[in-house]
Formats: C-alpha cells, sequence, structure tokens
C-alpha cells in the first residue's frame, strides 16, 4: 500500500485581486443613474465586489462612488491633485498613481477631449479590464485587449548593453 499524501491533489491559485481606478468625472449624472447603469453592471461582469476603489477628488461621481464603496464596506482611497506643487500637470500625476495601482479602471469619457478615451484604450491593450461610460448616454463599454502583450514580451526594443553583449560573445568564442 503506497502512502499518498492528501495535497497531492491540490492545485493551488494565486488570488486575483479587483482594485478599481476611477478616472474623469460626469457632474451631469445622478447618483441612481450611476448605480444603475455603471457601477450595478461592473459588478455583474466582474461577479464580485472589488477589494479597493481608487477615487479622485473630483466630481460628483467621485463623492457617489465613495458613498457606494462605504455602503459595501469596501477599502477606497481618495488621491488628490496638487496644483500647488505641480499647476497643470497635477491631473497628470494623479491619473498615473491611480493606473500604476488598479487592475481595472473606470473612464468617465468627455464630450469636450479624447484624451481620456485614448488613456482607457492604451490601458486595455496593457491587458487591464477597462470600462468607458459615455458622457451623454451613460452606455457602459468594456474595452478588450486584441493583443495582450505576454510577460515575456519587451515593450521596446533597447540599444543598450549591446557593447557588452558583442565582448561577451567575442570572449566566450575565443
Amino acid at each position: 500500500m503506497e502512502n499518498k499524501s492528501v495535497l497531492e491533489d491540490i492545485i493551488l491559485e494565486t488570488p486575483q485581486f479587483i482594485i478599481l481606478g476611477i478616472f474623469g468625472h460626469n457632474n451631469k449624472i445622478s447618483e441612481s443613474d450611476l448605480h444603475n447603469n455603471t457601477l450595478n453592471l461592473i459588478l455583474q461582469e466582474l461577479g464580485r465586489l472589488p477589494d479597493k476603489v481608487l477615487i479622485p477628488s473630483e466630481g460628483n461621481t467621485s463623492i457617489y462612488i465613495q458613498e457606494w464603496a462605504e455602503s459595501l464596506k469596501i477599502p477606497y482611497q481618495v488621491f488628490q491633485a496638487d496644483f500647488r506643487k505641480h499647476n497643470r500637470l497635477a491631473w497628470i500625476l494623479r491619473d498615473d498613481r491611480i493606473q500604476k495601482e488598479c487592475t481595472h479602471g473606470l473612464y468617465f469619457l468627455s464630450q469636450k477631449s479624447t484624451k481620456l478615451e485614448k488613456q482607457a484604450e492604451k490601458m486595455a491593450k496593457k491587458g487591464k479590464c477597462i470600462f468607458t461610460s459615455s458622457p451623454c448616454t451613460q452606455e457602459l463599454v468594456e474595452l478588450v485587449s486584441e493583443k495582450p502583450l505576454k510577460v515575456s514580451e519587451p515593450v521596446r526594443k533597447s540599444n543598450k548593453g549591446k557593447g557588452l553583449e558583442l565582448w561577451l560573445n567575442q570572449t566566450l568564442q575565443c
């Protein structure tokens, strides 16, 4: 009789964290519309609550999302844009911090600018799960990358270190 361990049959999986980053805002949306047309649909798509929500400090939607997170006991973090220190770059720096920390994103698109739309497409290409909300109809769209980047695939090629590589090849051949 063989002694077989129970642990051999168990497959361990690392947990998938959901950190939802919010970008932009929509001051024309009501709290109930935000819940019904955006947040509830995202929860249905994700299949569970996010582990954390990253919220910018501006806009009515930020207030509504903060209240929503508090009511569901979801940890959240509000990101301030430091205009005194960074002037016009404050929004960009704040959004960059949120982008680096989040695994999922919700973009409230603007009628006046396509900056957030381009930013959302860029994040989707990096393999993050991105949702966009249109400014007028509040239609929720999930962006899916056609070709997600592989972990081993370099983002850009660099000439750095070529001299060392050539020197090593010549040294090894001798």
